[in-house]
C-alpha cells in the first residue's frame, strides 16, 4: 500500500505540530488527511471518516492516547475500528509500549518526529498488516509479534549530531527549545547572537506559516531586542529572558486563548521597549 492510498485521521490539539505533520505527510504523497483537534471529537468523526490510519498523542486531551485507543476498538459505531493505530509520545518507556501494545496500538513513535521516521514507520505497519484480534478481553492487531517503535526513546542509540539537530526542531516546541539554549549560550559569552538570530528565524517560521499573530510580535520584539545595541548588560538580559518566557509560554498556549496570548505579546513587547529606555549612554 502506497502513500496515496492511505486515507489519514490526525488527532492533534497543538495547532503547529498538527501543520508539521501534515506537511511531513503531503510531502510524501499523502493526499487524503483529516485533522481533528481533540480526542473526543475523533470518535465522532470516525463513525464517518473510513480511515485506514489513526495518528494521535499518548498526551492527546480530552481523552489520552491508549484509553482513546481501548475505546476506538471496542466501538461498535467507527467505520473502521480495524485502522492502524500510531501514538506519538516526546518520552516514552518499555513500560508504556507495553501499555499501548495491550491497549491495541500497531505502533509508537517519539517525538519530535521527523519525515523520515514517520513514513517508514508508517510504511513498515501498512506493508505487512498483522492479523486482528476481536475477543472477550483485548480488541487489536495481533499483540504477539510485539509493538513496533520508532523515533527517540529513552533506550534508543545515540544518533549523529546532525540528525540529532534536525528532530530537535522539527517541531515549533522543538524550535523554541532550541532558540532557549542559542540565548542561554549567548548570555553565557559562549556563543554569538547570530546563533540566536538564526534560531529566531526557524521560530518565526512557524508563527508566519500558521498565521499566528501573538507569536510573530512576540518575535519582532524578540528580533529587535538581538539587535540593540548600546543597553546596560542587567538591562539587556533581563530583556532577553523576558524575550525567551514570553515566547515559550505562547508557544505552549492554545491558540483559542487568544486574550492571553495576545497579553503575553504585549509583555514581551514591553519588556524591550523597557530596555531600550535604560540605553546606557
Amino acid at each position: 500500500m502506497q502513500p496515496r492510498d492511505w486515507n489519514i485521521c490526525l488527532i492533534e490539539t497543538n495547532k503547529y505540530e498538527a501543520q508539521i505533520m501534515v506537511d511531513l505527510l503531503r510531502n510524501a504523497g499523502c493526499e487524503r488527511v483529516k485533522v481533528v483537534t481533540d480526542s473526543a471529537s475523533a470518535l465522532d468523526a470516525l463513525e464517518i471518516l473510513a480511515a485506514n490510519i489513526i495518528i494521535t498523542s499518548v498526551e492527546s486531551q480530552p481523552i489520552d492516547g491508549i484509553s482513546w485507543t481501548k475505546t476506538f476498538r471496542r466501538s461498535a459505531k467507527v467505520v473502521n475500528r480495524k485502522a492502524a493505530i500510531f501514538l506519538t509520545s516526546h518520552a516514552f518507556s518499555r513500560s508504556m509500549a507495553e501499555e499501548c501494545r495491550h491497549a491495541g496500538v500497531n505502533a509508537l513513535i517519539g517525538k519530535p518526529v521527523s519525515g523520515k521516521i514517520l513514513i517508514a514507520t508508517l510504511t513498515k505497519v501498512m506493508t505487512n498488516p498483522r492479523e486482528f484480534i476481536d475477543a472477550a478481553g483485548y480488541v487489536g492487531p495481533c499483540r504477539r509479534a510485539g509493538i513496533v517503535t520508532a523515533g527517540t526513546t529513552q533506550k534508543r542509540r545515540s544518533v549523529d549530531d546532525s540528525a540529532r539537530a534536525e528532530a530537535e526542531t522539527s517541531t515549533l516546541i522543538g524550535a523554541v527549545a532550541a532558540m532557549s539554549k542559542a540565548v542561554n549560550s549567548f548570555v553565557a559569552g559562549t556563543a554569538e547572537v547570530e546563533a540566536c538570530q538564526a534560531a529566531l528565524k526557524k521560530v518565526q517560521g512557524y508563527a508566519v506559516n500558521a498565521g499566528d499573530g501573538p507569536l510573530m510580535r512576540a518575535c519582532a520584539a524578540f528580533g529587535l531586542q538581538l539587535s540593540a545595541k548600546g543597553l546596560r548588560p542587567d538591562a539587556a538580559k533581563a530583556a532577553l529572558e523576558a524575550c525567551m518566557a514570553g515566547v515559550t509560554e505562547l508557544a505552549a498556549t492554545s491558540v483559542e486563548e487568544t486574550a492571553r496570548r495576545d497579553a503575553m505579546a504585549e509583555s514581551v513587547r514591553q519588556a524591550v521597549a523597557k530596555a531600550a529606555s535604560l540605553r546606557a549612554a
